[in-house]
């Protein structure tokens, strides 16, 4: 028996539920594959220590969502009280705005992971649009709120990480 299959659902409709563990799956094979062990790293060149402590830090992020998700699957509620789940970072999102033009962008839930140049092309999870995203799918429209007005677009697509 998988272990999240051994947790208990409470407050989680089947369809979340299944979202969330299919997600803990591969945030799971995702971690592995990283082997970020401290203690196999070794000394190696500047290179070698800038690419192990980038490692380390998506390590830490994914061992984050991964007991974020876990507790969820536990306890029914995000923590906080936010009776829904939210996106995970690195969730990419193609969408199409009103006037027909299309982007896509990474939602990211800390500005200072963006690398340079690369602003135009993200979203943090707690802007209007970012929020606005949680719990809709590819081929639904969200609606969110700018200095402007309200402003549509269409999911054309959404993959989580």
């Amino acid at each position: 028996m998988s272990e999240t299959s051994e947790i208990p659902a409470r407050g989680l409709d089947p369809d979340a539920r299944a979202q969330l563990e299919r997600e803990l799956a591969a945030l799971r094979d995702q971690r592995g594959s990283l082997g970020t062990d401290r203690d196999e790293q070794g000394l190696g060149d500047r290179a070698d220590d800038a690419e192990n402590l980038q490692r380390l830090d998506e390590a830490a992020l994914l061992d984050d969502r991964i007991a974020e998700i876990t507790r969820l699957l536990a306890t029914g509620k995000p923590q906080g009280g936010v009776s829904r789940p939210g996106l995970p970072d690195g969730t990419m999102v193609t969408l199409r705005h009103g006037d027909g033009a299309v982007e896509t962008l990474r939602l990211v839930a800390d500005t200072d992971t963006v690398p340079p140049g690369k602003e135009d092309s993200t979203l943090t999870l707690d802007s209007p649009l970012g929020k606005a995203l949680v719990g809709h799918r590819a081929g639904e429209t969200v609606s969110y709120r700018t200095p402007g007005g309200v402003r549509r677009a269409e999911i054309v697509s959404l993959r989580t990480p």
